[in-house]
């Protein structure tokens, strides 16, 4: 289903964007990740299965966030945190956006839905979960200057759906988290960092249903 602006109210003054899964159909991305990086199928493993692990942690800063997450990757395999590091900073993020940039699109509705927003002075930003945000709308082909800020969860010292990155926004944009509409493909992460600020959510697909 589009997306149009008859998802926002009069109290709605910034829309939150998730990125992977909502600005693109993500469908068939581990498989092209794995075609991609073959020889590396290991490391993606324990990279997403520390991701879920770390669901919701929020650690403060962009610094201590990660060097956590790369110690508690590099203990599920045989590699230096120093490694890993490096391996997920200059091989995997890049690999992510090289796939996007081969095989994905936006959704038809982004652009528009972007261009009216601004029209109606709702700001917009871009919340990934994944770091190389930017990089990954400029390979959808989008105009960064489309949106009016793009930050990573972990940038922020966390991952959704930790509370503290909706307050992070909402200072930046001067408002409420009460004055935002969080956008995204899943309730236990863009929906319930929305419900646990009192935001509102659109469900990707249900948008008909803002909560």
């Amino acid at each position: 289903m589009d997306i149009t602006t008859s998802v926002l109210t009069p109290n709605t003054h910034v829309v939150v964007l998730d990125l992977d899964g909502t600005l693109y159909n993500k469908s068939g991305m581990i498989g092209e990740m794995m075609l991609l990086g073959i020889g590396q199928w290991w490391r993606l493993l324990a990279e997403r299965k520390t991701r879920k692990a770390f669901r919701g942690q929020y650690l403060g800063c962009e610094e201590l966030f990660y060097s956590t997450y790369y110690r508690a990757i590099a203990n599920r395999t045989a590699f230096s945190e120093k490694y890993i590091s490096n391996w997920y900073q200059n091989t995997y993020m890049p690999m992510m956006v090289e796939v996007i940039r081969r095989w994905h699109q936006p959704m038809a509705w982004v652009v528009p839905f972007a261009k009216a927003c601004h029209e109606k002075g709702v700001k917009l930003v871009v919340l990934s979960d994944y770091g190389h945000a930017k990089e990954k709308l400029q390979a959808l082909g989008l105009d960064l200057q489309s949106f009016d800020w793009v930050v990573s969860a972990p940038e922020l010292g966390g991952l959704k759906p930790a509370p503290q990155l909706m307050h992070h926004i909402a200072d930046r944009m001067g408002v409420t988290p009460q004055q935002c509409l969080v956008i995204g493909d899943r309730e236990d992460t863009d929906g319930d960092m929305a419900r646990a600020v009192n935001a509102k959510f659109c469900l990707v697909g249900l948008c008909n249903n803002v909560t």
